[in-house]
């Protein structure tokens, strides 16, 4: 049977060193396709919606207050400018978007602040810095490109003239999916507004159901094993499985749920301690003070739940945002990093779990912050349903954007500046070079010259 794209692209993720372009080259799926993808996307999608004349004109009779978009794709704003919405407010479900800062001229130092696919903490060399800062251009750049093809798409549909930067600068606010307690420290403008956590359920009003309870009650450790939502465990290589299974097998006195995402699946019908499940309430046993370690791919949801949770983790990540999401939670003290490339070596990730198990510095960490980030001044939901009602009383402020976002790249970080300081202090040292000369001559002449012999 063949194995499909999508378990062959999951596989190549699990695997060493391999990029996007190398999961494309290696599946035989040439830029062609890729640009066909795209084209269908945009004709499916954007268009489409531009073309529904009808359903346009009925949700522009509604006179909605507030749009609510996200800047993946730049669709949604000429949307609502298209139905007469004026003030739109942008949500991320990433950390940050590179071409939203830039375009709200918000400060974004590649020298110190990590790029949201960078592996590298806040603290570089400059060889890091140079590969930070080109991690941090690129995503701006394609994010760029896309936004132009999406508005050249719909503009035969779209009446209005907005360009994709004056969308993004005109909103009354950008709601990010991070936590200015659990994320790195970057300055930031007024427009921006951290929601991070505001999806995390208190731990009070969660309950388990029966059969998950009475699963945490067998032993005594319980560690939830999980990849996220993209990609399955069922998916990685077969040395990957194997190690783990025999992990699992090591360590009898542990009950161990993994996310394998195959129905009825049977290579841990040996092992009595390991739970196979396509799915699990991540959250609610996040929440369970009876899970004593959670083995995770480092995705921004599970990162921010386990983070809430105060549940120490042993974190694998294994794409994009993932590496980010993985360093941002260890120097908190709560995590363990473990790179991928030792997912065929049993013996490392039994050592990764049993350090996190043991060393109560762990949990006595992750605790912490979940007590940090619950005693926070302002609660993510309470930020969100504010800034939301403050948004459609007075609608996008003047007053909160930046003048930065219309500098250029010298002017922004004064470059010119500091050549005119540089072309001033080196006119100055050329007339002192001068004068120093000249006086030197005159020297040179009442001293030096020979003196006329007199009758």
């Amino acid at each position: 049977m063949r194995a499909s794209p999508h378990r062959a692209i999951i596989a190549m993720l699990f695997a060493e060193g391999h990029r996007v372009c190398d999961i494309v080259r290696k599946l035989n799926i040439g830029q062609s396709l890729v640009q066909k993808v795209v084209q269908q996307f945009k004709k499916e999608g954007h268009v489409h919606i531009f073309q529904q004349m009808e359903i346009l004109k009925s949700l522009e009779k509604e006179k909605f207050d507030l749009g609510i978009t996200e800047s993946l794709f730049i669709c949604g704003y000429p949307l609502f400018d298209q139905i007469g919405i004026n003030t739109v407010i942008n949500v991320d479900s990433v950390l940050f978007m590179d071409a939203v800062k830039n375009a709200l001229g918000e400060p974004s130092s590649s020298s110190y602040y990590p790029a949201l696919v960078s592996p590298m903490t806040d603290k570089m060399n400059i060889f890091e810095r140079v590969r930070n800062a080109i991690q941090m251009f690129l995503p701006m750049y394609f994010s760029e490109m896309r936004f132009e093809e999406e508005l050249r798409a719909i503009k035969p549909y779209y009446n209005g003239t907005k360009t994709w930067r004056q969308h993004l600068e005109g909103v009354a606010f950008n709601m990010v999916n991070s936590n200015r307690y659990l994320d790195y420290a970057s300055p930031t403008l007024p427009k921006t507004v951290f929601i991070g956590g505001m999806q995390v359920s208190n731990k009070k009003n969660m309950k388990l159901e029966k059969s998950w309870d009475d699963l945490l009650n067998i032993r005594q450790q319980n560690v939830l094993v999980s990849f996220g939502s993209n990609a399955f465990s069922s998916d990685m290589p077969d040395e990957f499985k194997k190690a783990f299974l025999e992990v699992f097998a090591s360590m009898p006195d542990t009950t161990f749920i993994w996310k394998y995402e195959e129905e009825n699946a049977t290579l841990a019908d040996h092992l009595k301690n390991v739970k196979l499940t396509t799915w699990m309430p991540q959250n609610e046993l996040l929440a369970d003070p009876r899970l004593s370690v959670f083995v995770t791919h480092g995705g921004l949801g599970s990162s921010i739940e386990l983070a809430y949770q105060g549940k120490p983790a042993v974190v694998i990540p294994l794409m994009a945002d993932q590496p980010r999401n993985a360093h941002m939670l260890t120097r908190h003290g709560g995590a363990l990093q473990l790179d991928k490339t030792l997912l065929d070596q049993p013996e490392e990730i039994r050592k990764a779990i049993q350090t996190v198990l043991n060393d109560k510095n762990y949990k006595k960490n992750a605790e912490r912050l979940a007590k940090i980030l619950e005693d926070q001044p302002n609660k993510p939901k309470d930020v969100v349903l504010k800034h939301c009602d403050f948004a459609v009383q007075f609608g996008p402020l003047e007053t909160l954007n930046s003048e930065g976002r219309h500098l250029n790249t010298f002017q922004y970080y004064s470059f010119d500046i500091a050549l005119t300081a540089l072309l001033v202090i080196l006119f100055l040292l050329f007339i002192v070079h001068l004068v120093i000369k000249l006086v030197f001559r005159r020297l040179k002449k009442m001293f030096l010259s020979p003196k006329k012999k007199t009758e």
